[in-house]
């Protein structure tokens, strides 16, 4: 399961879990017994987001005269000032930064001048460290200057890691992003669960399901304000109350609101000023300024002077004249259509329009004819008057309308048609048409009014479809290996040339001359290595395949197992598909083997297939005539692997529209659930049933395999088994194991049993284990006679002799003739072989066939 992912702490400035606060400092004027004026210092300190703020604090006085400061109380015969004229100086700061970021207050004085005297400029008389609260006169430090700018939001981001290397995500963590002034971004942390814990992603990937969204905002109840997380995850939305450090749990107390407004009272105030900077003037010139205004306690305003935003100079007094709203530019100004006339012949040689041109302070600073038709300038001929009454009319009487000569075919062409009216009477007096390019137009059909074509008829519908994954069944590639490893016995003899047959060619294996050193036998074995890309989207099973033709080629018959295909996960054995006992020469057949494997192994190179073949075989006691030689032929090679990616379809609208009358579709478009864009990166098809099942419910899974377990019981009650019988137990294909009843140990019928024991109990004296041996059975058949292997549950060996005539085999591979004189064995390898199985039926056809067979039973 992936882990869920977790919301950013909340920050402001850049910094998760801190304010943007900086200490403050502000001056009051006091008067001292000799008149002399003081002005008493103040300090104001920080706290933590969310909290009151601190009382501010006396820090120390300056003397106006000296700019001299002193730490502590103000002296002891300061008090109101009340003679004089109502002014006093004033101290105000502004924030600056030093070179190495750490910041000052600039101390500004405005002094005082007489009564009805302008006041003169504001001057720095020094600057305040905020750390320890030292005032040091004089300039500011050098290299002082604006502080750069924090963030002015912040951005959290959820992204996805893959931390076991699968393709797959399995982690997610979070980045909190800076977003300054200027419009950049800065990564300010990475991490999961702790932000103070920094996180270095594995190797970052496209998360594959829904991450949450948060929010979180700042609340009040009856303790004071708290942090309210919000997010959602999937549509569905939740919520979490912490503490202001963003981490603590809040329980709410009281009803929860939004938090009242911060600091509603007044502070004290002797002629105390806020200094305020209207924007968005330009002087006539363009240079953007910021006019400085001062409001004083009792809210009169006055106009302090104005800075140039391009060079920062300061200027007392009203700005230039001239300035207004930037943009809106008064620069030039045309007068109305006025006429170049021939003075002698009262003629109008051509109209004109008067451009002025004004200077930045609004004097006209030049003027300039230009042709209106053109643009550009006009070279007066005659004198410059006013139109004579019918010229001016002219233009103003002329009337454009855009008709449509319609042809006899029933189209139809616009133009133009430009009526001319008389200018006293107003009555239309003619008229020139011209195409739309504006050359002249001569009508062809009739002249009416353009009728605007009837909106076409459409049907939209919406159809819910899946994009299906097309990369699920992506082509393996298949690489020869050592087959050792798959095939790890003595008469093992690797076989070069496999990758021939992998690539789709013919593999000729010749028939064995010689055993394996040390044994009776040589079997030769090939193996190969299946591998094939992952999809982007599986539930983790992919369907492996293999399959090849075989043909024994001979000179000999092949004597009891001669062959096997086998699948592997590792050297796990996940499949297996044996070739028929004692293979005749000229068999021809396939062997296929398949099983549901890990989608990661698939990927990752570790499926293997393994074939084994006999070529030679010197076993007297099983093999007569012996030794046997076996040669084969391997063709047709075919292997395929199939992920499951049940689950991995998208779900999207196709929106279709299509003609009313023609039912022609018009438009596909294809959107999200939500109606966004969406693009179709696999087949589209019809979704699966999700959810509430279908009419039809599954079938249930078959067994894959019966397996039979031997059981013992104890009959008499002594503790020690006395009875054995079998017990079949089915597995399905999820590998649930289903026991499916107790049968005597021939399987002839049902056993019960009495008091079931473990088998391993039996001793040495008592109980020994069950002894086993072979029934001997012959019989004859003639005529319609016919024998059947299913009918022997414990068979382990058949002969079919044909006598004075053929007889007929039916196996798994279709009926053959059993010719006269020929001799048919079939027998299991060892003692401890499951049983002989079919299909295997035996009849007489022209002559007499005789069946002998043995079948395994208890002594």
């Amino acid at each position: 399961m992936p882990v869920e992912p977790v919301p950013c702490a909340p920050g402001e400035g850049g910094t998760p879990g801190t304010c943007a606060c900086a200490p403050s400092i502000a001056s009051a004027p006091l008067c001292r017994a000799d008149g002399t004026t003081v002005l008493l210092v103040i300090r104001s300190e920080c706290a933590d987001c969310g909290s009151p703020s601190a009382a501010p604090a006396v820090v120390g006085w300056i003397d106006p005269t000296s700019g001299t400061y002193s730490p502590g109380p103000a002296p002891a015969d300061a008090g109101p000032c009340t003679l004089g004229c109502s002014c006093s100086p004033s101290i105000t700061t502004a924030t600056l930064c030093r070179a190495d970021g750490t910041p000052i207050l600039v101390v500004v004085r405005n002094d005082c001048a007489d009564c009805d005297t302008p006041a003169p400029d504001p001057s720095v008389i020094g600057w305040i460290d905020p750390a320890t609260g030292m005032c040091t006169p004089g300039a500011v430090p050098a290299g002082a200057g604006p502080c750069t700018t924090g963030c002015v939001d912040t951005v959290c981001r959820q992204l996805c890691d893959d931390t076991d290397g699968d393709g797959q995500a399995d982690a997610t963590y979070s980045e909190l992003w800076c977003i300054r002034e200027d419009g950049t971004a800065t990564l300010v942390l990475t991490y999961q669960d702790d932000p103070s814990q920094p996180y270095t992603p594995t190797a970052p990937v496209d998360c594959t399901y829904g991450c949450p969204e948060t929010e979180t905002v700042t609340l009040c109840d009856a303790s004071g304000p708290f942090l309210r997380r919000f997010t959602w995850l999937n549509g569905v939305g939740s919520y979490e109350d912490v503490a202001l450090d963003g981490q603590t749990p809040h329980v709410v107390n009281g009803t929860v609101g939004v938090c009242a407004s911060s600091g509603s009272g007044s502070s004290p105030c002797a002629e105390q000023t806020t200094p305020t900077a209207t924007l968005g003037l330009c002087l006539a010139d363009g240079t953007p300024i910021a006019v400085v205004i001062t409001r004083d306690c009792a809210g009169a305003v006055t106009q302090d002077g104005w800075i140039n935003l391009t060079t920062g100079t300061f200027s007392a007094g009203a700005p230039p004249a001239g300035a207004q709203a930037c943009g809106d530019s008064r620069a030039f100004e045309l007068a109305g259509l006025l006429c170049d006339v021939d003075p002698a012949s009262g003629d109008v040689l051509g109209l004109v329009l008067v451009e002025y041109e004004y200077n930045p302070d609004g004097s006209l600073a030049s003027v300039r004819l230009v042709d209106p038709g053109a643009g550009t300038t006009y070279t007066l001929q005659g004198e410059l008057r006013y139109c004579p009454a019918d010229v001016a009319a002219t233009g103003a009487d002329q009337d454009l309308i855009v008709l449509c000569d319609v042809q006899a075919d029933g189209s139809s062409k616009p133009f133009v048609r430009d009526y001319r009216r008389d200018a006293i009477t107003g009555q239309v007096n003619g008229h020139s048409d011209y195409a739309l390019d504006g050359s002249p137009y001569t009508p062809a059909g009739t002249v009416g009014v353009c009728v605007s074509p009837a909106e076409p008829c459409r049907n939209s519908s919406s159809l819910l479809l899946c994009d299906l994954p097309t990369d699920g069944a992506p082509d393996p590639t298949v690489t020869d290996t050592n087959p050792t490893p798959y095939y790890p016995y003595p008469t093992g003899a690797p076989v070069s040339g496999g990758q021939t047959l992998w690539d789709g060619g013919t593999l000729d294996l010749p028939p064995g001359t010689a055993p394996q050193p040390g044994t009776l036998g040589t079997v030769n074995s090939l193996a190969a290595i299946i591998q094939a890309p992952r999809p982007v989207c599986d539930t983790g099973t992919a369907h492996v395949t293999v399959s090849l033709n075989v043909q024994q080629t001979g000179p000999d018959n092949g004597c009891l197992a001669t062959g096997h295909l086998r699948l592997f996960n590792g050297t796990t054995q996940a499949a297996l598909t044996l070739l028929p006992a004692s293979t005749p020469a000229g068999f021809f057949g396939t062997l296929t083997v398949e099983a549901d494997v890990p989608a990661a192994d698939l990927a990752a190179g570790r499926i293997a297939f393994a074939l084994a073949l006999d070529a030679y075989d010197d076993s007297p006691a099983t093999c007569a005539p012996s030794p046997r030689h076996t040669g084969w032929q391997l063709s047709a090679f075919t292997a395929t692997a199939a992920y499951d990616q049940t689950g991995c379809d998208t779900q999207f609208l196709r929106n279709v529209t299509t003609d009313c009358e023609t039912g022609t579709v018009t438009a596909v478009v294809d959107t999200t659930m939500d109606g966004q864009p969406y693009t179709v990166t696999g087949q589209a098809g019809q979704c699966a049933a999700a959810g509430g099942g279908s009419c039809c419910p599954d079938k249930p899974c078959p067994a894959q395999n019966v397996l039979e377990e031997c059981r013992c019981d104890d009959t008499d009650g002594d503790g020690v088994p006395d009875v054995g019988y079998l017990e079949l137990l089915a597995v399905d294909c999820t590998g649930t194991v289903t026991s499916l009843g107790t049968y005597t140990e021939d399987l002839t019928g049902p056993y019960t049993p009495v008091s079931p024991v473990d088998c391993r109990t039996l001793d040495d004296t008592e109980g020994a284990p069950p002894a086993f041996g072979a029934q001997a059975h012959r019989i004859e058949l003639t005529g319609s006679g016919t024998w059947t292997a299913d009918a022997w549950p414990t068979l382990q060996s058949v002969t079919a002799v044909a006598h004075s005539g053929t007889g007929r085999i039916t196996t798994a591979d279709g009926p053959s003739t059993l010719h006269q004189g020929e001799a048919a064995t079939w027998s299991i390898a060892r003692d401890d072989d499951a049983r002989l199985t079919g299909p295997l039926t035996i009849a007489a056809d022209t002559g007499t066939v005789t069946v002998t067979f043995t079948t395994g039973v208890q002594l």
